[in-house]
């Protein structure tokens, strides 16, 4: 019925000539979506699991964010990306296999190849640099986040998807508070990073995005 109503309304548009309103109705169908940088999750049957990997040493700074991360991350692919024949692995899953190695491992191949993850693709990404209270003033907290993601094919190693992006919220000025404000910024921050980390690999609505001033995703890409 709804479908019905709307192609009654496209119809009436074109016939009397209001093509600004048929563009608008076209949107309101299609949507407004970008594509993603990279379509490889898009397209056949893959199994895909994603990886976090911390490479910074303040340790205290950023405590559980890499697998707060990678949990958005991985219910963002299951819902977002529009191939049925996709499976993402459970993220307890690969949890557990860092818990039994303490987090150590060479590669992100490394992880994807164990019987108990079994993954086509491994979205693994390396959180270089993070922080949520400025060092200069402890008082203002602004989350800061240089992370590097790679999309790696397991059966070859070969690298398909490659990017440094550096994640900045809020992106105008820092927001004062104490610890109360700080355990309430955390899981956003997270899911922020989340959010532009997946915008990589599905389609995205970027009015959608935690960005209040980042509709261009390219302004976080590190050159």
């Amino acid at each position: 019925m709804k479908q019905t109503t709307i192609l009654l309304l496209l119809l009436a548009l074109t016939f009397t000539g209001c093509q600004g309103l048929l563009l608008t109705g076209m949107m309101i169908i299609k949507g407004t979506d970008s594509p993603p940088t990279y379509d490889i999750l898009l397209k056949g049957e893959k199994r895909v699991a994603v990886v976090p990997r911390a490479v910074v040493s303040n340790a205290f700074e950023l405590q559980n964010a890499p697998r707060e991360i990678a949990r958005h991350l991985n219910s963002q692919l299951d819902e977002k990306v529009r191939n049925k024949k996709l499976k993402v692995v459970e993220q307890p899953k690969v949890e557990a296999w860092l818990d039994e190695r303490n987090n150590n491992f060479e590669t992100f191949v490394e992880v994807g190849k164990d019987r108990s993850i079994q993954a086509d693709i491994v979205i693994g990404f390396d959180i270089v640099g993070f922080q949520v209270r400025d060092p200069q003033n402890p008082a203002l907290i602004q989350g800061k986040c240089q992370v590097h993601v790679q999309a790696i094919e397991v059966a070859t190693g070969k690298i398909l998807a490659s990017e440094s992006l550096m994640i900045i919220d809020p992106p105008n000025m820092p927001l004062s508070g104490g610890p109360q404000v700080e355990t309430q910024f955390r899981p956003q921050f997270s899911q922020v990073i989340a959010q532009q980390i997946g915008a990589l690999f599905h389609h995205y609505d970027p009015h959608k995005l935690h960005r209040i001033d980042a509709d261009n995703l390219e302004m976080h890409r590190l050159r």
